[in-house]
């Protein structure tokens, strides 16, 4: 990824902080007001949300100042991995108070402003995800990608917490506490996978199956190309990495093939932000002098 789609990414999740701080806000406040667990567990997930924003910007802001001789690309990944912490300890406090509440049932004061907060709330987020995906198509940010994949799950966790508080508001039993619990476990199964990926990713780097079957389609795609070889990353962050491409081509002249690897190297950055080294060799396997 180029610097100015580095700078677009942190502007897209500057203002989509502004937004979720604002729905944090609401959700809690009609939590409070309403006395509703499930709301009150919402708004805690915003906040959240607000938290991994910041720490996305942060990173991404790192990757914007690194150097060619000292690539900190994977300050996004440390960041993806603290944030899935938080969200596991969260989770865990939230389901404790859930459980607490369903053996002591407290009332749940249902309102008609209340639950128009969190039907806007609802399309907000939303709004918020349709938008990431779109974009993401030219920014191509595993960090805007993490923002758009939480706003869809959002909206699922906020769609739940919005029939709860309804539904609290006309059965006397603890509804609130028993959907309190079913969303603490979501989030605590969601972050707990957030954690063993983070880690792996800190500690091998990412596989890039998918930057490598775009590779795969580029080369050979083109003319004079027999096959591809073998594939190595060379993972230094999000949007630092580098491959090392094995190509046979069928040609025997070195200015030709001088020429299709340099085409190859431009197609491979622009569609993937990866900087590809090609190895040609020749119709016989062996390198070019």
């Amino acid at each position: 990824m180029n610097k100015d789609a580095l700078k677009k990414s942190i502007l897209l999740i500057a203002v989509i902080i502004a937004l979720n701080v604002g729905l944090a806000i609401a959700k809690l406040y009609v939590g409070l007001s309403s006395n509703s667990l499930c709301i009150m567990l919402d708004s805690i997930n915003s906040f959240l949300d607000v938290l991994t924003a910041i720490a996305s910007v942060i990173a991404l802001a790192v990757v914007m100042k690194s150097r060619e001789d000292a690539p900190y690309g994977r300050s996004e990944y440390l960041a993806s991995f603290v944030v899935s912490v938080v969200a596991v300890v969260l989770g865990g406090l939230f389901l404790i108070r859930s459980v607490n509440r369903l053996a002591m049932p407290e009332p749940v004061w249902f309102g008609v402003e209340s639950t128009a907060i969190i039907s806007v709330a609802i399309a907000v987020k939303l709004g918020i995800g349709v938008t990431c995906h779109i974009l993401n198509k030219k920014l191509n940010s595993v960090a805007v990608k993490a923002i758009m994949l939480d706003s869809f799950l959002d909206v699922g966790v906020t769609t739940t917490s919005l029939v709860s508080y309804v539904v609290s508001g006309y059965v006397d039993y603890a509804v609130d506490a028993i959907l309190g619990i079913v969303l603490s476990v979501v989030i605590i199964i969601f972050a707990v996978k957030m954690v063993v990926s983070s880690v792996k990713t800190i500690v091998v780097g990412d596989k890039c199956e998918d930057e490598k079957e775009i590779i795969e389609n580029i080369i050979s795609s083109t003319d004079k190309v027999r096959e591809v070889g073998k594939i190595t990353f060379h993972d230094y962050g999000t949007h630092q990495k580098i491959c090392v491409v094995e190509v046979v081509y069928d040609s025997d002249s070195l200015d030709e093939v001088t020429d299709i690897s340099l085409s190859l190297t431009n197609k491979i950055f622009e569609q993937t932000g990866i900087k590809a080294q090609i190895l040609p060799l020749s119709c016989k396997g062996e390198k070019y002098e």
